[in-house]
């Protein structure tokens, strides 16, 4: 799809007016370059005065008439034509872009998308070191065993609600996206070299009582969502996989210490 020229995807009235112009002038110029040639030899051929009383003059200017008719016509037509098409394959790449980028279930970026913004994010730290830049990975306790007790609907409204929350919890510069299965990944960048923790201590109050209810043997109950968290920031010659590997070391701290925790590791 990156081989299509962006302004059929991004401009179908743009796309369709250009090629209304473009036909129209390579269609209607050979038709007056042949109007001049014609005249030409009517010219040198008959007397000037009987040329412009004959109806030969008439029958020609008719001849061009409806030929430039019909090239506007035609333009009209196939301009209308390449701009629904444009419209189509807009919206056929804005679907499969959607579904390259976001995650179904969450409407979250999905592994690939948040691996393309973080590695952007390093390079931009790298150039403008007083920007900390943090990596934040978290996943729902005891996801399995909710799976395995209430189904995999409630699991999935457990990820959705999940999700949503951290959204709602998040800032408009922090980058999320859902990291697979219960899993979620979080990018952070800020002045501020405690911006992490604030934002991490904000999401574990919030999940101490975040619940979504639940119908078990016929009885509704609430079930209570905890999170654990594992996040690090980024130190000199950090690439993306080893501040992924310090982020998964401090989960699996958190996952030892009891859960429902968070774990830094520098």
């Amino acid at each position: 799809m990156k081989r299509i020229p962006s302004i059929i995807l991004k401009k179908p009235i743009l796309l369709g007016s250009i090629t209304f112009v473009v036909n129209l002038f390579i269609s209607t110029i050979p038709v007056l370059i042949l109007h001049e040639k014609h005249l030409e030899q009517f010219k040198n051929t008959f007397d000037l005065t009987d040329f412009l009383n004959s109806n030969l003059l008439l029958e020609q200017q008719g001849i061009v008439h409806g030929a430039l008719f019909y090239s506007f016509l035609f333009s009209i037509i196939l301009s209308t034509l390449v701009t629904f098409l444009a419209f189509f394959l807009k919206k056929s790449y804005l679907e499969v872009e959607n579904l390259s980028h976001f995650d179904g279930l969450t409407g979250l970026y999905n592994r690939l998308m948040f691996m393309t913004i973080f590695e952007k994010e390093i390079h931009k730290v790298k150039r403008n070191r007083s920007n900390h830049l943090f990596l934040v990975i978290l996943d729902i306790d005891d996801f399995k065993p909710i799976n395995d007790t209430f189904g995999h609907l409630v699991g999935d409204e457990a990820i959705k609600t999940t999700a949503h929350t951290l959204q709602y919890l998040l800032r408009t510069s922090d980058t999320i996206a859902r990291f697979g299965g219960d899993e979620f990944i979080i990018c952070i960048v800020d002045h501020d070299k405690d911006a992490a923790s604030v934002i991490v201590n904000r999401i574990l109050n919030e999940f101490n009582n975040k619940t979504i209810p639940v119908t078990r043997n016929g009885d509704k109950h609430d079930l209570q969502i905890n999170l654990s968290i594992g996040y690090t920031a980024y130190k000199n010659e950090d690439d993306f996989k080893t501040m992924l590997h310090r982020a998964d070391q401090a989960l699996y701290i958190s996952k030892e210490a009891g859960k429902n925790t968070a774990t830094f590791l520098a």
